[in-house]
């Protein structure tokens, strides 16, 4: 498992608070569940070949509060803007104790990085990114964005901020050419920083320029924190 994919699994599994039961929506069967053995993890996903079940990528296929928590890793930012909104709801809906949602953090730098990172990568392949080319065209989530959503339904919420998406960009450079061009020198270059036993799990309350992704957290049913 990549760093970025190790690190944010862990990050919510430490979130997740021991939990029964999980939803990992536009999650991959088994993923999450390595770092929650003890919890009931179900995964829904747009491709019924990764997740135990499907959905359009609107609803939700359960009834209200049918699981502890509700999480969702990497999926917002592939939403259209004005869909997220409707994504937080159904989070919420079918959640009886907390919501998590990661997704990468989409400040100026972050964004311009992002637009680099989409035309090295066309270059170096000779075809588009999907999952690149989504982000730019859908818009990586802001911090004004993300508190917005998290204040849903007046609920206690937090935001909180991780890492270095510089880090990360170098990491899947790194990857992108291994696999356009192999050899030894490319092959030990990414063998480094992908075995690289150093794993980043510290949550800041505050967005740098260069934070790699939030964590948004909603705990339904309680009370909104007073000034």
């Amino acid at each position: 498992m990549a760093p970025d994919t190790f690190e944010r699994h862990a990050i919510i599994a430490t979130l997740a608070d021991s939990p029964d039961s999980i939803l990992d929506v536009g999650g991959n069967r088994g993923e999450l569940a390595m770092f929650l053995p003890d919890a009931a993890v179900t995964t829904v996903n747009m491709a019924s070949e990764d997740a135990d079940y499907t959905f359009d990528g609107k609803t939700l296929p359960f009834e209200d509060k049918s699981f502890d928590l509700a999480v969702s890793v990497d999926v917002l930012e592939h939403i259209p803007r004005e869909l997220r909104q409707r994504h937080f709801d159904e989070l919420l809906r079918v959640a009886r104790r907390g919501v998590i949602v990661s997704c990468p953090y989409g400040s100026p730098e972050h964004v311009e990085a992002e637009r680099d990172l989409t035309v090295w990568y066309r270059e170096v392949t000779g075809k588009g990114h999907r999952f690149l080319e989504e982000h730019i065209e859908r818009g990586l989530p802001t911090g004004e964005e993300l508190e917005t959503l998290a204040a849903t339904g007046g609920h206690r919420n937090r935001v909180r901020y991780h890492g270095d998406f510089r880090q990360a960009n170098e990491a899947f450079r790194a990857s992108t050419v291994l696999k356009a061009k192999p050899g030894p020198g490319n092959a030990f270059r990414y063998a480094k920083l992908r075995l690289d036993p150093r794993r980043d799990l510290e949550l800041s309350g505050d967005a740098s320029p260069h934070s790699n992704r939030a964590f948004v957290e909603i705990f339904p049913g309680s009370e909104p924190e007073r000034p």
